[in-house]
């Protein structure tokens, strides 16, 4: 933007309105995936779940966070905003949007290339941004150097009543009301022979099971971009942070709960439940695949309860996950859009000094 077309500057707490209001506009426009980030896109024909459903587009969802807006002729035309991953110097863009107009992409482009020098005082090593699978948005990401990695699904299972013929709950126990399959006689699950899968819950001590269990369904290219260690996953079972997806950061969650299912002294599955007191809950699962994911799923959401059931349940999956596409295939889940995952690096890595022959 320029000083006769527009300002970016920091949001204001007195910016809280015109913010809702601009989100709700955006949101509601009939291309609104092509002027947010869109995750996920409404459609026609799906439009019961956006990105103004999850989050109120003016609260900080962690600090520190920044909030930066574009301004013309005194009104907001456009919002974005980044917060820091705990225990990283990564930023996660979690809002980029504008107003409806024929300037909307160059307000996108403004207020994102003023996030990236703001990150220039902030010691920030990394950007990660997820948006709507479509044009506009990677090559406005792709101008300012962010690089594509990965895909996810999001997958949602809608609300549904557990006393009707047809409930979910019926479907997932079965006519005598036990639920189906379950581990094997020789430790390999899904085999048969049991009522249902046994989940212990997941902590600290499960890390490195964990971390094995994501590095076996994760492409070493990827593995590698996300950087991941071991201890990463200690605070996996009460802290929604790892692993990464589109949905985590955008999330206020009232609780978290991980299980993970024990396979050879291994972990056959993991899954990570956090509660969210308005709106659907949030779900992330990696299945081996020795495992049969889909009574893998049956068994995490009955753990979850009847209150994630009746508030439905957003689950993205990596489009490389087949196991995991299947599973949530096979308990009901619907695919409501795709996005993709971006980074960008912002500090360069530290070399170590080179060997030099010692002056006589």
């Amino acid at each position: 933007m320029t000083a006769s077309g527009g300002a970016v500057r920091p949001a204001r707490i007195t910016d809280r309105q015109a913010l809702a209001d601009l989100s709700r506009r955006v949101h509601l426009a009939p291309d609104g995936y092509r002027r947010s980030l869109g995750v996920p896109a409404p459609t026609a024909t799906m439009p019961r779940i956006s990105l103004s459903a999850l989050i109120p587009s003016w609260l900080p969802l962690r600090h520190p966070s920044v909030h930066l807006v574009a301004e013309s002729d005194g009104e907001i035309v456009g919002s974005c905003r980044a917060i820091e991953e705990p225990r990283r110097h990564d930023w996660v863009i979690t809002e980029l949007e504008a107003a409806n107009g024929p300037m909307a992409g160059e307000v996108r482009y403004a207020l994102l290339n003023a996030l990236v020098d703001e990150a220039v005082g902030h010691n920030v090593s990394r950007f990660h941004a997820a948006c709507s699978d479509v044009p506009d948005n990677l090559e406005l990401f792709g101008q300012m150097g962010f690089m594509a990695y990965a895909q996810e699904e999001i997958h949602y299972l809608a609300p549904e009543g557990v006393g009707g013929p047809g409930s979910w709950l019926r479907r997932v126990l079965g006519r005598e009301g036990h639920a189906h399959g379950g581990p094997g006689s020789h430790g390999r699950p899904g085999s048969g022979g049991r009522p249902q899968y046994e989940l212990q819950r997941a902590g600290a001590p499960d890390a490195w099971h964990l971390f094995d269990l994501w590095t076996h369904t994760t492409p070493p290219t990827i593995a590698r971009i996300e950087g991941y260690r071991a201890e990463d996953w200690e605070s996996s079972g009460h802290e929604g942070v790892v692993p990464r997806t589109s949905l985590n950061p955008l999330l206020h969650f009232s609780g978290v709960d991980a299980w993970l299912l024990p396979w050879e002294q291994r972990a056959g599955g993991f899954a990570q439940h956090g509660g969210c007191r308005e709106g659907p809950h949030y779900l992330r699962f990696l299945v081996r695949d020795v495992t049969d994911g889909g009574e893998f799923l049956r068994s995490v959401l009955a753990m979850m309860g009847a209150e994630a059931l009746a508030a439905g349940i957003l689950s993205p999956v990596r489009t490389y996950e087949s196991t995991g596409l299947r599973a949530a295939a096979d308990v009901g889940f619907e695919p409501i859009g795709r996005v993709t995952l971006l980074v960008r690096e912002v500090r360069s890595t530290v070399r170590q000094p080179a060997m030099v022959p010692a002056i006589q």
